[in-house]
């Protein structure tokens, strides 16, 4: 993979701050493309300064479900960053829990909120925007019926798009080759995520590592997603101890893929 078709998630950075030497880097390593988070909360002018200073742009956004009731603030604040693709990366928080119980809902419940999610669709593509839901391994996970919730999700409304995360897909014990191909019309970005061992808490971060330094082939899986819609490849790890290492190691691995 040719670097400049390479993004990066914002989020890998995020206890790295100030941005300013951040983005600074990442133009230095040649990557121009960032996908954000937080766009309900982000100093809008700021950060489109930063960007602007470094040649940079961002195709995509992380918001919270939360969020998206002030849709036309959510549009408004894409619009001015010329971002496309909004993304929700998890159900709507539960107080006092931990991220984990976010996701343990029923079959109803999953339902109900691919209903939720999906009401918006048609609000964002009225503006020229696309509206889509990141996976964590959650939503792999069988319900009691079997079903998964992912399924459940994406059933709901045929234009809701889907940012698989790949690594995550692995972590929660599902084959990302056949959701790849399920979903291929539905993908428009994905996250790259690779882990040191199979055999080790996929959910611990520490066992995220740098992109090709894991166990995920990823040969198979960059060769299977040029079968579908998606635009966008991006670099995530939950909680790098070098941020810098973790790109510079990926962009090297991706070279030869």
């Amino acid at each position: 993979m040719n670097k400049k078709d390479i993004s990066i998630q914002l989020y890998t950075t995020r206890n790295f701050q100030p941005y300013a030497p951040i983005l600074e880097f990442v133009k230095e390593v040649g990557v121009v493309n960032l996908e954000l988070f937080g766009l309900e909360s982000i100093n809008i002018e700021d950060f489109k300064n930063l960007m602007d200073i470094n040649n940079i742009t961002s195709q995509s956004t992380h918001v919270g479900f939360e969020s998206l009731k002030d849709t036309q603030n959510i549009i408004d604040r894409a619009n001015q960053l010329n971002i496309k693709h909004v993304i929700v990366p998890a159900p709507p928080a539960r107080k006092d829990s931990d991220f984990k119980n976010t996701f343990d809902m029923n079959e109803e419940e999953w339902i109900s909120f691919g209903k939720d999610l999906s009401s918006y669709v048609s609000k964002f593509e009225d503006a020229g925007l696309t509206l889509g839901y990141h996976n964590h391994s959650y939503e792999f996970k069988p319900l009691a019926s079997g079903k998964l919730p992912i399924e459940c999700m994406m059933e709901q409304n045929e234009n809701l798009k889907l940012e698989i995360d790949l690594g995550w897909t692995v972590a929660g014990g599902a084959d990302p080759i056949e959701w790849i191909k399920r979903y291929s019309n539905k993908i428009i970005a994905c996250h790259l995520k690779d882990f040191y061992s199979k055999d080790k808490d996929m959910l611990d971060h520490d066992n995220q590592s740098a992109i090709g330094d894991g166990f995920i082939d990823w040969n198979q899986l960059i060769s299977s997603m040029k079968n579908t819609n998606c635009e966008l490849y991006i670099l995530e790890h939950d909680d790098p101890k070098d941020y810098k290492d973790y790109v510079l190691r990926s962009i090297e691995n991706l070279k030869e893929i």
